[in-house]
């Protein structure tokens, strides 16, 4: 399927999910840089440390999310960062940065002014928009011609930056958009002994948190994205299957008013009412602080989170948080290890950018998504899109993110709906009405029937 999208959508405010999604901090740029205004000000930053210059020069601008005090990948995004900068000084970078929450409607608002940046991060959804009316160059064209580069992705890399069989983007995470965070004390205070293994065992198990005085899960989706992608798209997939998501998105039989879809949204519902109530007015910040606070005895979020709890979760609860899969629900044929991940956001190249500014482009795209940096990533509690060196040591691991490591080992690997539908079905009514849906202010079958609609409005484009 050929994807099409409404000129009116560069227009509208999209929020972001997957991984673009670390703890919020005040916008920051470079050493050596400022700012007048959030994410709104170019920066030009240069080496800080004397070194022999490589030959390279050139100078290109770059809009990202990656925070400097940031967990997983965007400090190893900016350790490499600084690295290549040391070791090239006459390559001058741009670095325009917007947090996590704010990142895809400036995105949008600066394409609608024709002020894309040389390089940007962008979901899958959004590659018809940028292929399609010329605003990027495939990465593939260069990564293939180096051997070096392109040998040192993970299988599977490419797979949300493929469009029209081009892989216009460069991937730079590979993690699970949902694993379940829990707090062994509390369970035990509770009467439960380990983390369940069926969503009959997961629902009993909420009744006597629920019982002992705590939310049992906690919920921040205050942005929208939240509980559709990292929470509801792996349940989804407990009821319908990788075959079924591809027809779907393909325009080859599968419904979103299929009986299993139907039956998916109905049991999400369900499970929303041992979020906490506040769960549409909070963010992912938020949610974080009630886990911290002992508040709510688990949530469902990306793997992202565990960067997150490493870096920030007080020590006691740290000492006591584990990690385990979605359950898998009792009668349906999708298991605990059917998940959705994958790499998610990649970075995309201007169709402008060329000359000694984009050779010095890529070779920084190669310095920040592998190498040095995939190492840097997984000491960091994060598995990026490129294979470690033999020079990383896994013993060095941090517990928790061993535990998590281990876990995606088994994981299903399934595609994550909102870096595949188009936009404005995947970034768009899913996650409006999945934020309906979870406060009763909409049916199982009405949301079923409304993504529908937006999903065959699609296919006559």
């Amino acid at each position: 399927m050929k994807k099409k999208f409404l000129s009116v959508l560069l227009s509208a405010a999209m929020v972001v999910s997957l991984c673009a999604c670390g703890s919020k901090t005040t916008a920051e740029t470079s050493e050596n840089a400022s700012t007048e205004e959030e994410g709104t000000t170019t920066s030009e930053t240069t080496a800080t440390t004397q070194t022999a210059s490589t030959g390279l020069k050139g100078h290109f601008s770059i809009y990202h999310f990656h925070e400097e005090d940031g967990s997983g990948t965007s400090k190893a995004f900016w350790d490499a960062a600084k690295k290549f900068q040391e070791a090239n000084p006459d390559v001058q970078i741009d670095y325009i940065f917007a947090d996590a929450n704010n990142y895809q409607e400036k995105l949008t608002t600066y394409m609608a002014g024709d002020e894309l940046a040389d390089v940007w991060l962008t979901k899958g959804d959004m590659l018809p928009t940028f292929a399609d009316g010329g605003l990027i160059q495939s990465a593939d064209q260069y990564i293939s011609k180096d051997t070096d580069w392109s040998s040192q992705y993970v299988d599977g890399a490419f797979t949300d930056s493929t469009y029209d069989d081009k892989q216009w983007g460069v991937p730079f995470q590979m993690q699970a958009n949902c694993v379940g965070v829990y707090n062994q004390a509390i369970f035990e205070e509770c009467g439960i002994d380990e983390w369940p293994e069926t969503w009959t065992e997961l629902l009993a198990d909420c009744e006597k948190i629920k019982a002992a005085g705590y939310t049992p899960i906690g919920m921040g989706n205050k942005d929208q994205w939240l509980a559709e992608s990292a929470v509801f798209n792996t349940y989804a997939y407990k009821y319908v299957d990788q075959d079924w998501f591809n027809s779907l998105a393909n325009n080859q039989g599968a419904k979103f008013t299929d009986e299993k879809f139907v039956k998916a949204l109905d049991g999400f519902q369900n499970i929303a009412q041992y979020f906490n109530s506040d769960m549409n007015s909070i963010d992912q910040d938020e949610m974080y602080s009630l886990y911290y606070n002992k508040k709510c005895a688990m949530f469902f979020n990306g793997a992202w989170s565990i960067g997150t709890m490493i870096a920030n979760c007080p020590e006691e609860i740290l000492e006591s948080t584990h990690v385990g899969l979605m359950p898998a629900v009792e009668g349906e044929a999708g298991t605990k290890f059917d998940t959705a991940a994958g790499a998610g956001w990649n970075y995309v190249i201007n169709s402008k950018l060329q000359g000694d500014d984009l050779t010095a482009c890529l070779a920084f795209l190669k310095a920040v998504t592998t190498g040095e940096y995939a190492d840097d990533a997984l000491s960091q509690g994060f598995i990026s899109a490129a294979k470690t060196t033999d020079a990383c040591d896994m013993s060095s691991l941090d517990p928790l993110f061993s535990e998590y490591y281990e876990l995606a080992a088994t994981m299903n690997n399934n595609s994550i709906f909102d870096c595949v539908l188009p936009a404005e079905v995947g970034s768009g009514v899913l996650y409006a009405d999945t934020q309906q849906l979870i406060s009763n202010s909409m049916t199982a079958e009405e949301m079923a029937a409304d993504c529908q609609s937006a999903m065959e409005a699609n296919y006559e484009r």
